[in-house]
């Protein structure tokens, strides 16, 4: 640090940079190289040019701010107008700040004190109703009120794996420290910025509809660090290697990685925690071959997206019924079922008649003391369901 203050005093370049930044550097540094002597971890790599720096917390302050704009002065640069998609009104206290390059774009990220309180987490003894969510590939979530949420494959599919490989091997074929291969590499940091930001998008939605189903959301436990591992070699004890699938695994990784199952528990637990919802990890072992009405666990159960127990004959969709198998799993016991009275029965009050009400459409169905389950949630969608059948379309 002292040596950073001598040359901001004799060198141009040294003294146009802020002292934050300069600091900051040497202190990320310094956590590079320990983390190499205490963790083992890889040697600190030359940089010739940085894409972030840090500034250190009270030193960038916000000014203008607007509707759809604000200006940020960052000491050293000056004011910055840049887009904004918050209510920056709400920051009580501006900490530290860092600005990054990511495929071409310069953005913003601050670490702030705002005034909202989140609301405490609801009791699970509070809780009405549950979901549960089995991630998977070909369906990237499959809910247990029977709806799928489709896996987009935002660098695997075939299109885009292809032109991201074409724009990789230009790379290779450019002359190293060429202003080509810069543009080259530009290029693709690019594209990849876009998809990366098209797989983060479609994650929140996901994430959106998952929390605003039921009360309670209940997911697999999964290793997926553990699941995404190479294939272990096989020896076949004279010399040589057995054929051990290994292609096929790195292709299952890919699509793993590409799915961003991590991601999406992420958002999943932060937009429950903004709501104020539990979110439960159950463990997934046998989840999609373990039968719901006989309780039979058998591989041969499950034959991709079908499910037949080869005991009691049961059959329903494989990543339906591990979604429900994965919400039985938390425990949550709900109120019995009671009996059902009509409408426009004298037992049931106008209010309570109100509370309990199902309104599809135009069509309101009278269900005293119903506790509407989300594995039954489609048989109240329709006018043609049970309900209207037994009690008449006008009741």
């Amino acid at each position: 640090m002292k040596v950073t203050t001598q040359l901001r005093k004799s060198l141009l370049h040294f003294a146009i940079v802020d002292s934050d930044v300069l600091q900051r550097n040497i202190a990320n540094l310094d956590t590079a190289f320990s983390n190499f002597f205490k963790l083992g971890r890889g040697y600190p790599q030359f940089i010739i040019r940085l894409d972030s720096f840090e500034y250190k917390p009270g030193r960038v302050i916000l000014r203008h701010i607007r509707k759809n704009y604000a200006t940020a002065y960052l000491p050293g640069i000056g004011d910055v107008k840049f887009h904004n998609s918050r209510d920056l009104s709400l920051i009580q206290d501006l900490r530290t700040c860092t600005v990054k390059r990511e495929g071409g774009n310069w953005y913003i990220s601050m670490l702030v004190d705002i005034a909202e309180v989140l609301p405490s987490v609801k009791p699970l003894e509070e809780c009405k109703s549950i979901v549960g969510i089995d991630i998977g590939i070909n369906k990237l979530v499959a809910l247990s009120d029977g709806r799928f949420q489709e896996n987009k494959r935002t660098t695997t599919n075939a299109r885009t794996a292809r032109r991201l490989s074409m724009r990789q091997r230009a790379i290779s074929r450019k002359q190293k420290g060429s202003k080509n291969r810069i543009k080259a590499i530009k290029r693709l940091a690019k594209q990849k910025h876009r998809l990366a930001q098209y797989r983060d998008g479609h994650g929140w939605q996901v994430a959106n509809v998952v929390v605003k189903t039921a009360d309670v959301v209940a997911r697999e436990n999964l290793r997926i660090k553990n699941m995404v591992k190479r294939a272990k070699p096989k020896h076949d004890g004279k010399g040589g290697y057995k054929r051990n699938g290994a292609l096929l695994k790195t292709g299952l990784n890919r699509v793993i990685l590409d799915a961003g199952w991590g991601d999406i528990f992420n958002k999943i637990a932060w937009l429950a925690l903004k709501a104020g919802k539990p979110v439960i990890s159950v463990p997934a072992k046998h989840s999609s071959q373990e039968c719901p009405k006989c309780g039979h666990i058998d591989k041969a159960n499950r034959e991709g997206e079908k499910f037949l127990c080869i005991v009691c004959q049961h059959t329903e969709h494989a990543d339906t019924k591990a979604s429900r198998t994965i919400a039985r799993r938390v425990g949550l016991v709900f109120p019995k079922k009671q009996k059902t009275l009509r409408a426009d029965c004298a037992k049931v009050t106008p209010s309570r008649y109100q509370s309990l009400r199902v309104e599809t459409g135009n069509h309101a169905y009278g269900v005293a003391g119903v506790q509407l389950s989300l594995f039954d949630l489609a048989q109240y969608q329709s006018p043609d369901s049970r309900i209207s059948k037994r009690y008449g379309r006008n009741s």
